[in-house]
């Protein structure tokens, strides 16, 4: 069966950070379809769990950054709205697209670049179920980076990583996933259910030490370090022992270039509408 990086078989892909979120709202249909049909090789998503368990496609720990909760009288003394204190009948109830028109978080409605004939379409966002972006990447044969949240001090700190490899596998998506995760503890759990899953390990302030033996006892196929604490001299190390290497989150063209000069597989961006022309897509 095809794994993963089969379909990456070289350096200088495109992934498109929570869809393309400088021209849609973030970890939304909308981000993904646009993602795509701007070129990008792939996209990453985040995932927590609901209150009733469900899989929800979100990056923040609170919803008030993304979501309308804040304007929801009956929601009011349910602050710091934790998304994993609200159910999935809750969640669906928010408008996940608006927020994006009022504080133009990248200055591209401002610019032109996110049309006016797009707005109506940004409000109807809500916040996905996995299951529905992975039935979608299904549908168009569209590979995902999917991060596990670390849920860690909730009571979904011992379901999650079992229900998403589940359900990637109900779906039939094993192919088109790579999980990452900054809690490398779910990275190990990820393996001992299905060690056929690609799975990648995500930092950020620094690399842990004796890395290329750390990386090789997680077991993981990839190495996501955050773009600023990374050079040519440490991609060029661990993709030596056959681990890929994956930068986030880069949003500057020349750096770009630079990663993927070096090897890097995909960065992670937030303008892939910007850097598909630059990368292996050209």
């Amino acid at each position: 069966m095809r794994s993963f990086f089969d379909r990456f078989p070289s350096a200088g892909y495109v992934c498109a950070h929570r869809g393309a979120r400088s021209i849609a709202p973030e970890n939304t249909h909308m981000a993904l379809d646009i993602a795509r049909q701007c070129g990008a090789d792939l996209w990453e998503i985040d995932v927590q769990l609901s209150a009733d368990g469900e899989l929800i496609v979100f990056h923040d720990g609170t919803l008030e950054r993304t979501t309308d909760i804040a304007t929801h009288p009956k929601f009011s003394e349910r602050h710091p709205w934790k998304l994993t204190e609200f159910t999935y009948d809750e969640l669906k109830k928010l408008d996940a697209g608006s927020w994006f028109l009022n504080s133009d978080p990248f200055g591209t409605i401002t610019s032109g670049e996110v049309l006016a004939d797009d707005f109506s379409l940004i409000k109807r966002q809500k916040i996905p179920l996995l299951h529905n972006v992975l039935s979608e990447c299904r549908q168009y044969d569209f590979p995902v980076n999917i991060e596990i949240k670390d849920q860690t001090g909730t009571p979904a700190d011992e379901r999650i990583v079992r229900q998403v490899v589940h359900l990637i596998e109900a779906t039939e998506t094993v192919h088109l996933v790579l999980l990452s995760s900054f809690n490398h503890r779910y990275l190990r759990q990820v393996k001992q259910i299905d060690p056929t899953l690609k799975t990648a390990a995500l930092v950020e302030k620094k690399h842990p030490e004796d890395l290329q033996n750390y990386l090789a006892e997680l077991g993981v196929a990839a190495y996501h370090p955050d773009s600023q604490i990374t050079d040519s001299q440490l991609i060029r190390q661990v993709t030596s022992s056959g681990v890929r290497v994956n930068l986030w989150t880069v949003n500057d063209l020349i750096k770009a270039q630079y990663f993927m000069a070096a090897g890097a597989t995909f960065i992670c961006t937030d303008w892939p509408q910007r850097m598909v022309g630059f990368g292996h897509s050209a």
